[in-house]
């Protein structure tokens, strides 16, 4: 979905002044500092927040910001599975040193953080038994020993944190990450691939067409061949089914990955139906989406 050495994931969550608008369009977030936390949403307090140097963090993000959806969809169709509690936290500290949340770890799930601009200073450890409390203290990375480092998060780093692992992190300057957990299942349906949890609104700068790309707009899953007909299913949780021939499964599955492709990779047979049923598009989803129904958020729930 993304070149690992190209730009493409400048341009997955909005820039450091989009902030502002996002909470004054009622997207819930957080502010916390020493362990202490504000969690009215209230936008009246965010510059004053940012400027203490507290840490501020918008719960479920991804409702509001489609790409950042696609990008979960991706991870969770090429290496995680179906059928998780998903997660997703924006982190914005303009740093002054101080922590916001301390030495801790977030259970057993799985965690990939993605840095936007600025660096992020983190020391980890060495997992925690099962049922640890979250919060730790903070002797215990004082002590260090075997299994404890700390590093610098550049901007483009996308960087995976196992479960149970102890982290806390520190910010000197500006600073803007996504932060996306999973939690550990044992089995689940492969329908559960094309969960796809962005909320209903308008779109903040709809992105141009354009001539020889085409994007895949919604979460689909190649279905079995069905071998009296040739065919299979493609199909997402919102309804779309389309048919296609056999020999295009192999080819099918990398929409799983809501990959953008160019015109002319996407065979004849497949393209017009796939545009006619709104699966791909000659334009980018958008950057952000201002919600019909803020306080409907998951975020307003978070704890």
């Amino acid at each position: 979905m993304l070149s690992p050495r190209g730009s493409g994931w400048r341009a997955i969550a909005p820039d450091w002044d989009a902030l502002f608008d996002l909470a004054r369009a009622g997207v819930p977030f957080q502010t916390a500092v020493d362990r202490r936390y504000d969690r009215s949403g209230n936008p009246r307090i965010l510059r004053r927040a940012l400027r203490e140097g507290r840490t501020v963090f918008f719960p479920q993000i991804h409702q509001v910001l489609p790409r950042l959806a696609r990008l979960m969809v991706a991870l969770r169709a090429a290496l995680l599975g179906p059928a998780r509690e998903e997660c997703s936290f924006l982190f914005a500290v303009e740093g002054r040193g101080r922590e916001g949340l301390g030495l801790h770890h977030d259970g057993d799930v799985d965690a990939f953080w993605l840095q936007l601009e600025g660096r992020r200073t983190v020391t980890i450890g060495p997992p925690v038994a099962p049922r640890t409390p979250l919060d730790l203290p903070d002797s215990l990375a004082a002590r260090r020993g075997r299994g404890w480092r700390t590093f610098d998060l550049p901007p483009g780093s996308l960087f995976h944190l196992p479960p149970r692992t102890p982290h806390r992190v520190v910010c000197h300057g500006r600073s803007l990450a996504i932060s996306l957990t999973w939690r550990r299942a044992r089995s689940g349906r492969a329908a559960g691939l094309a969960a796809w949890d962005v909320v209903g609104g308008r779109a903040i700068a709809i992105p141009r067409p354009v001539r020889d790309r085409l994007w895949v707009q919604v979460p689909v899953v190649a279905g079995t061949v069905d071998p009296r007909r040739d065919d299979f299913k493609l199909c997402s949780v919102d309804g779309v089914s389309v048919g296609l021939p056999a020999n295009l499964r192999r080819w099918a599955t990398r929409l799983a990955l809501m990959p953008s492709l160019r015109r002319a990779d996407v065979p004849a047979v497949a393209r017009d139906q796939l545009l006619r049923h709104g699966v791909l598009a000659p334009v980018d989803l958008p950057l952000a989406v201002r919600p019909e129904r803020p306080r409907e958020l998951d975020g307003w729930r978070f704890a």
